[in-house]
């Protein structure tokens, strides 16, 4: 059986109970309103109840209501994680500020809530009572409650800080750009283990010699990414250098650095050249330099050559790629005579060594030039100094509301 009604208008007034049984139920309008006026309303169900909106309106997510009792703002406008110092050695400042001010009423408790999108990350309570004219000062270390940090998140427009008693809300936005835009971090602080990503700009500069090549550019592409992870990363996996890590606020972490080759938000490009001739070639990458030392930059080519005749050239053009695009690295921290002069150890302009024996044991700096000797490649690493000079430059200035 069946209960069909077609109509232009139907209007039901009861004046007591008004009850409808059905295995199945469907109404489709235009428009449904659902009316209490005195007592509650009540919808139940022996399974799950279901109301789902649709059309253009249904897709537009609730905007939160900006309340004017209180306000949460941003008070200082730069922050690096775990307050990794400065090259100088000057302090930074380790976390985000916000003062939340209290316009009218007065609140017993508050949530502030950090929200990656809608997702929250990290909550805490204020128990404090705050009355109009009461100003509240609050800090966040960058950590969510993963204790995973990741740069992406700021610069990316993702995160925002909320505070609310559950029906007066206030938010802003936390957005920043990294002191330098070609590298990210990751920071898992339960294992103490740093992830750097390096966006490299490398070109095909072609071959030179007669003679068909052994490598393509993309062989020579990859050997540079590995050069470049294998001597800028500290992971206590070197046998023969026992210092291979950063210490931060007395804590140690390893640190893996990976380059990927991109254009986008890179560092200056670099040519990787496969040289077959009888000459060999040397290899440098003076990047934007100014003042003195742009006379260098103007005659020294931006390139990594792999000198096809030479000995042991995998090895060599391996560990020439991270000594090349580490002068664009300790540039960005140290300066343009600390990048060119080789952390003391050349003429920043002749690029002649100063006298600066190979050391006997332990690490030998992948940016120094040493008078008596070639690199030891078993022991060659970026410092310590150098690598705390790398994830400072992920520095964010953060945008102030």
């Amino acid at each position: 059986m069946a209960i069909v009604k077609k109509a232009n208008n139907i209007n039901v007034q009861v004046t007591n109970n008004y009850t409808s049984l059905s295995k199945v139920s469907h109404e489709e309008s235009g428009e449904v309103i659902i009316e209490a006026t005195q007592q509650n309303l009540e919808l139940s169900s022996q399974k799950r109840a279901i109301m789902q909106g649709f059309g253009r309106d249904a897709e537009k997510k609730d905007e939160p209501v900006e309340s004017k009792l209180l306000e949460i703002k941003i008070e200082k406008d730069t922050f690096i994680p775990l307050g990794i110092p400065s090259f100088k050695g000057n302090k930074e400042n380790d976390k985000i500020k916000f003062k939340i001010t209290i316009k009218e009423g007065t609140f017993e408790k508050l949530t502030f809530k950090i929200k990656n999108e809608d997702a929250e990350i990290y909550s805490e309570e204020i128990t404090k009572s705050l009355k109009a004219g009461d100003d509240y000062d609050l800090e966040w270390d960058g950590f969510p409650k993963s204790k995973i940090y990741d740069s992406t998140l700021f610069t990316n427009d993702k995160l925002t800080a909320q505070v609310t008693d559950g029906t007066n809300t206030s938010e802003v936005k936390i957005s920043g750009q990294c002191r330098t835009e070609w590298i990210d971090l990751k920071i898992d602080d339960n294992n103490k283990k740093v992830d750097v990503t390096l966006r490299v700009n490398l070109k095909d500069g072609g071959v030179i010699g007669t003679n068909p090549p052994i490598y393509t550019f993309s062989d020579l592409e990859k050997m540079c990414l590995n050069g470049i992870n294998l001597y800028w990363s500290r992971m206590k996996s070197r046998s023969r250098i026992s210092t291979d890590i950063v210490t931060i606020s007395g804590k140690e972490y390893k640190v893996e650095v990976k380059g990927i080759n991109t254009q986008e938000k890179s560092m200056d490009d670099v040519s990787l050249v496969y040289n077959d001739s009888d000459k060999w070639l040397r290899s440098s990458n003076p990047g934007s330099v100014s003042g003195l030392l742009s006379l260098f930059g103007q005659f020294a080519p931006e390139r990594i050559v792999y000198n096809a005749k030479e000995a042991n050239e995998e090895r060599d053009f391996t560990l020439t790629s991270a000594h090349e695009i580490g002068h664009e690295i300790v540039k960005e921290f140290g300066g343009d005579t600390y990048s060119y002069g080789h952390e003391g150890s050349s003429n920043p302009i002749l690029q002649s060594p100063n006298t600066n024996p190979l050391p006997a044991s332990g690490e030998v700096n992948v940016m120094e030039y040493y008078s008596d000797a070639y690199y030891d490649y078993d022991r060659t690493i970026a410092s310590e100094k150098d690598v705390l000079g790398l994830l400072w430059c992920s520095k964010l200035k953060i945008n102030k509301k």
